[in-house]
């Protein structure tokens, strides 16, 4: 089998190894679904309940495989995803198929076109994530994004240019992330170079601390940076695993602030940057600094890694890079860095969140060692659950008990027992948050375990329903909200199901199916997003729960 030199098969089977663990833990129920969820788990912080909600794969997909409104700044960006997972080195080394983009040309059209019945060209998900994108577009400015993922290689531009052109005339921008840059994203966690260095500003680097804790503040200019970010093989390409122990990722230039960074990095005033950006922090095993033999002190840090910064390294190198090796543009750009010498992982945790303040840090990681969490990770444990406290994968072999995160079990308990499901999917930020003692205050575990029972009950039945869809190309599953509702029927089995012995949980669930059902037909059928967000009509079914005689 012949595969190209600059394949990397090593890394082919490294992602593959990966994608299989996630259809083992069930966080995607098949292999093509894996590339996105990572991507939106790494690039985003997305949780598994919303990317559930994104994906539009299966019969009449119109070539998108996921949609992802990103509504964390000031106007949505709207992100369409086309995947492709393949099993074979042959078909991995292949280019990413044009004809994948060309459908997604067409998918447009059909987005513009109000007239379109969308029930003859669009399965279920995809015409729910229509509207929606439909709504966005009638109340604000949103951008689009198209989004070629693979774990293959990138398509060949002479294939795909008259689609890229076409889009990018709409004003709609196409990005690729293959093999190379999922590895590098979503992937490596520790950097090709166990000792770093670099070279600080003339101005010198002040010293200071005890043995405990050594520091050094100083400035790196902009070449130096470039250089200290780039990767070994690609020097147009970041080294992700310097932010290994930072509390999250580049967030990208959709973020407001980031755009702010980029343009201030590559202004013609850019001599200010230091004046107008936090600087870096950096933590590390060891530090050296050498003074001699150069006009600018020589820095090395082993296991290097930068805790808070990730956002301004990122938007400088993406500044830099179409330029280098020539950067006279930035000669007069520094950054002010500070370095921690320290092995201690708490206190590692410890600088990583007090420094991070330009970008809003998720309030869960801030609450993860609280006593109440470390309470439910020990108490669930005796029910045979794992609490993940903490964000991120865990991919350890399993030890056979079931596994939920932290975010779920406040959404559950504020849909169980604050009957709240709304704003368990409308602003789950604020479980950690304004609402984080009352969610999980005096928390009954048992009360807990059961509400997790339902939901585990609710979630089969949703996987059934999606399963009906995408697999049997079923047109109008019956109950197709269920994908959205999850959290608004748990709350009617808390309301309906009080008490009730565990075999007539079903019968229970099918109760609180048929209310929402109807609900949703005398409120003439709306987009599921708008529906189940919408506070007025989760009063509405508690209402009519609360009377079960009148439905």
């Amino acid at each position: 089998m012949a595969v190209s030199k600059r394949f990397d098969t090593e890394g082919f089977a490294r992602l593959n190894e990966r994608i299989d663990a996630l259809v083992e833990r069930n966080l995607v129920p098949e292999k093509n679904r894996a590339l996105i969820y990572m991507f939106l788990t790494h690039r985003f912080y997305r949780e598994k309940q919303e990317i559930d909600e994104c994906f539009t794969d299966g019969p009449n997909d119109c070539g998108v495989d996921a949609v992802f409104i990103d509504r964390r700044a000031d106007e949505p960006v709207v992100h369409i995803f086309q995947s492709k997972v393949f099993d074979s080195l042959r078909k991995a080394s292949n280019p990413f198929p044009a004809a994948s983009l060309e459908k997604l040309v067409r998918f447009f059209g059909i987005l513009k076109d109000r007239k379109v019945e969308l029930q003859k060209v669009a399965n279920v998900q995809l015409e729910q994530k229509i509207l929606e994108i439909r709504d966005a577009v009638d109340r604000e400015f949103p951008t689009f994004k198209v989004w070629l993922l693979s774990n293959g290689c990138r398509a060949l531009e002479h294939e795909v240019r008259t689609s890229r052109r076409h889009l990018e005339a709409e004003g709609i921008i196409v990005e690729e992330f293959h093999l190379d840059e999922v590895i590098e994203f979503c992937l490596n966690s520790h950097s090709s170079r166990a000792n770093h260095t670099f070279h600080a500003r003339d101005v010198g680097v002040l010293e200071y601390g005890t043995s405990e804790l050594q520091s050094f503040v100083g400035y790196i200019s902009a070449l130096q940076l470039y250089r200290l970010l780039h990767d070994l093989r690609d020097e147009k390409r970041i080294d992700y695993s310097v932010f290994n122990m930072n509390v999250r990722g580049f967030l990208g230039l959709d973020n407001p602030i980031n755009k702010e960074i980029f343009r201030t990095a590559a202004s013609s005033d850019n001599i200010y940057f230091s004046a107008l950006n936090n600087g870096l922090t950096i933590v590390g095993s060891k530090c050296r600094v050498m003074r001699t033999g150069s006009d600018m002190p020589k820095i090395g840090i082993k296991n290097m890694s930068i805790v808070n910064g990730a956002q301004t390294c990122s938007a400088i190198f993406d500044a830099m890079k179409d330029y280098y090796p020539d950067v006279r543009k930035f000669e007069k750009l520094s950054v002010l860095f500070r370095i921690f010498e320290t092995e201690d992982p708490e206190l590692i945790g410890r600088i990583a969140v007090s420094s991070n303040n330009q970008n809003r840090i998720n309030p869960r990681d801030l609450r993860a060692n609280d006593d109440e969490q470390v309470m439910l990770e020990r108490e669930l444990a005796k029910f045979g659950i794992r609490y993940q406290r903490k964000r991120g994968f865990d991919y350890d072999p399993d030890d056979g008990r079931r596994s939920i995160d932290a975010l779920k079990v406040g959404q559950i308990l504020l849909s169980f027992v604050h009957h709240d499901p709304a704003r368990a999917k409308r602003d789950s930020d604020s479980i950690f948050s304004e609402l984080y003692q009352s969610v999980f205050g005096n928390v009954s575990v048992e009360t807990l375990f059961e509400a997790i029972q339902w939901y585990d009950l609710i979630e089969g039945r949703k996987r059934y329903i999606q399963d009906e869809i995408r697999i049997r190309g079923v047109r109008r599953a019956e109950n197709n909200f269920v994908t959205y509702g999850v959290f608004h029927i748990l709350m009617l089995c808390s309301l309906l199901g009080a008490g009730v012995e565990e075999g007539k949980r079903e019968g229970v669930i099918d109760d609180a199916i048929a209310m929402i059902a109807q609900h949703l037909q005398e409120a003439g059928e709306p987009a599921y997003y708008s529906f189940f967000r919408d506070p007025r009509q989760t009063d509405k079914l508690r209402s009519a729960a609360n009377q079960p005689l009148l439905i």
